[in-house]
């Protein structure tokens, strides 16, 4: 009863009562998100601290987790593993084995040979141990196969001197497959920062839509809310019919922008589900529901250093790594180049001890020891194995000095951009807050009778047209402030939080 009094009288007072009696409808409890005529900004916590809400650190925890693009890379890296166990068999023990007969002829005889080998990285160094035994008639000339009744075990080790000492075939592989392990760990960072971008960018562009679908929601219920209060003034003969078919114009202009900015958040939200999945990795559609409530406030641009920012990505950046692992890659062929072009000197030491009845001669321990040499006259292949090295490693170099000032630049860029979009965010804020006064005051000249509907959907239109524009600035904000953290790898340095 109060509030049919109060339009009562206000419309007895003002011949615009009717006016005045559709502002008081207006509910104050209601959720303005439900009613937005411009974007919401809060905090990050608060806007996480919403029921419900999905947080960029969820949606990145779905990327790390389900996204196949990242299950796939980390899939190499289990293969360059594998591979590292590979190269790690060239030290495996090994047992080798031998048995001849010779049971026709004038020396008839039997024997066995049997034999472990352990090639270890030590120095190149390898190991061996074995038995073997010789049985019937023996040839002056074949008595070392020759043994005592129980046969005869042995033991002993080859020593690299000079070649093979520092680096060698299988220690190189093994080096090699250690910095494919290394490379293949790159190769997921860098997919990953180029993944956790682009899923950034895609949430907040979803965000931003949202926040658009709620401007053009708005701005349709506002001229939807005034065609009662225009057809009871229209009656009164306060105003022309004309101001009512200027509100049904503008109903349908309003609806065509609020379909279309339904359809971009639907888009937005379709784009945004190949980076949100379900830890089976289905697809998971975003609801208007799970909407944040807001844009986070700008950050604080002033705390940017250029100089500490280059020197972090120079730091962190995966290319940079990934060069340096190149070139201790090709210095491995280097070191096997130099190490082809020395003489092959082996120390092999051995001891053996016959057992059993037998011969006297063979029934003592025996120690020998012996000198092996192998000499490069000509040394063309290890001279090319060198110079290729060396011509690759200067490649690398260079790619390298490309990298580091490709680096630079794209966080000397990023840094500018985030500048340039908070700067834009307040300016565009300044012109939200004018284009509401603006908006207000035209209500109040219509209402007077010193304005028309047509200029009122104007102020309203350029007011839900600056609202959407700061909308883009904060987009393009958080837009940059994510490709200043992929040029510095920071999405590297700090995991999702809960």
């Amino acid at each position: 009863m109060k509030t049919l009094l109060n339009r009562f009288l206000l419309a007895l007072l003002c011949p615009f009562g009717m006016f005045f009696s559709f502002l008081l409808e207006a509910d104050p409890t209601k959720d303005p998100f439900e009613s937005l005529h411009g974007p919401n900004i809060y905090t990050q916590d608060y806007i996480n601290q919403q029921p419900g809400v999905l947080t960029l650190s969820e949606l990145l925890r779905s990327v790390e987790k389900s996204y196949p693009l990242v299950l796939a890379a980390e899939k190499l890296l289990t293969e360059t593993e594998y591979n590292y166990l590979a190269a790690e068999g060239a030290f495996d023990l090994q047992f080798k084995a031998m048995g001849t007969t010779k049971p026709i002829g004038y020396y008839t005889n039997n024997g066995a040979d049997t034999v472990f080998e352990k090639p270890t990285p030590l120095g190149g160094t390898s190991f061996f141990a074995g038995y073997r035994i010789g049985r019937g008639k023996f040839p002056v000339y074949d008595g070392r196969r020759e043994t005592n009744d129980y046969g005869e075990v042995r033991a002993g080790a080859v020593v690299p001197l000079m070649r093979n000492r520092e680096i060698d075939k299988n220690r190189a592989d093994l080096r090699k497959a250690d910095i494919d392990r290394k490379l293949a760990e790159l190769s997921i960072q860098k997919l990953k920062i180029e993944v956790i971008k682009e899923a950034t960018k895609r949430y907040w562009k979803w965000v931003a839509s949202g926040q658009e679908y709620l401007v053009n929601k708005d701005l349709l219920e506002i001229a939807k809310n005034r065609q009662q209060q225009i057809t009871q003034r229209i009656k009164l003969g306060d105003i022309p019919k004309m101001e009512g078919t200027e509100n049904d114009r503008a109903i349908l202009q309003r609806e065509s922008q609020f379909v279309s900015a339904e359809r971009e958040m639907q888009k937005a939200a379709i784009d945004l589900s190949l980076f949100l999945r379900a830890a089976d990795g289905n697809l998971i559609l975003p609801t208007t529901d799970r909407l944040p409530i807001g844009f986070p406030k700008p950050i604080d641009y002033k705390g940017l250093e250029l100089d500490k920012s280059i020197k972090i990505a120079w730091k962190f950046r995966p290319e940079i790594q990934d060069f340096e692992f190149k070139r201790e890659k090709a210095r491995v062929d280097q070191d096997m180049g130099y190490n082809s072009l020395k003489p092959q000197v082996d120390l092999v030491v051995a001891g053996s001890q016959d057992l059993g009845p037998g011969s006297v001669t063979r029934s003592k321990p025996e120690l020998e020891a012996s000198l092996v040499l192998n000499v490069p006259i000509q040394t063309r292949r290890p001279r090319g194995m060198i110079g290729a090295a060396e011509a690759k490693i200067a490649q690398l170099d260079q790619e390298l000095q490309f990298s580091k000032d490709k680096i630079k630049t794209e966080v000397q860029d990023a840094i500018s951009e985030v500048i340039a979009s908070a700067k834009r965010v307040n300016v565009t804020q300044n012109e939200v807050e004018l284009a509401r006064k603006l908006e207000e005051m035209e209500r109040e000249r219509f209402a007077l009778g010193d304005s028309t509907l047509l200029f009122v959907n104007i102020r309203e239109q350029t007011s839900a047209e600056a609202a959407v524009r700061e909308i883009k600035a904060l987009y393009d904000h958080h837009v940059a402030v994510a490709n200043f953290q992929a040029s510095t790898a920071t999405f590297l340095q700090n995991s999702p939080s809960p």
